[in-house]
């Protein structure tokens, strides 16, 4: 079980469909940055109450970032910043991040960069979820997550889950 410091879009991603659980299930501990706080429970989006809840039992954590490394690009959003400075003052190498460039950034830094669909497939792998197609599903109708015609197949045919049914 590993740490992981998470990004707003993953996090809105699983609780726009009541799944923040599944990130529970497959890390020891899951950090959020002041950012990332701000950007999902403070802006108030639907199902925030579900971050609220994993912040008060304790699973979900909280953290200020305290310096900005100067190898983090001023493009990317500050959530993203923040989740990359986190995980270098933390010694955390696992960040979870969905959008590229900032997966890059990270990579280029030696993070261990894991996105949305990247923690379906760990779920379903690790029999947590029986499949990933409802889910990821309900993430692009409720969270209005978009993930392109090809990746969206790659995925579902590498969980074995691209059968016609």
């Amino acid at each position: 079980m590993v740490k992981v410091i998470c990004n707003a879009t993953p996090l809105i991603n699983f609780a726009s469909i009541n799944r923040l659980d599944i990130l529970k299930y497959l890390f020891a501990e899951i950090v959020i940055p002041q950012a990332v706080y701000s950007e999902t429970v403070e802006s108030g989006f639907p199902n925030s109450e579900t971050i609220v809840n994993g912040i008060e039992a304790a699973w979900l954590k909280v953290k200020s970032v305290q310096e900005m490394p100067e190898s983090i690009p001023l493009e990317l959003d500050a959530g993203e910043r923040e989740v990359i400075a986190l995980a270098l003052s933390e010694q955390t190498t696992r960040v979870v991040l969905d959008e590229k460039r900032a997966r890059k950034v990270a990579q280029s830094l030696k993070l261990n960069v894991i996105g949305t669909l990247g923690i379906l497939m760990l779920a379903k792998q690790n029999q947590i979820i029986p499949k990933v197609k409802p889910l990821l599903d309900a993430m692009m109708t409720e969270a209005q997550y978009w993930v392109n015609e090809s990746l969206y197949d790659n995925v579902l045919q590498a969980v074995s889950e691209d059968e016609i049914e």
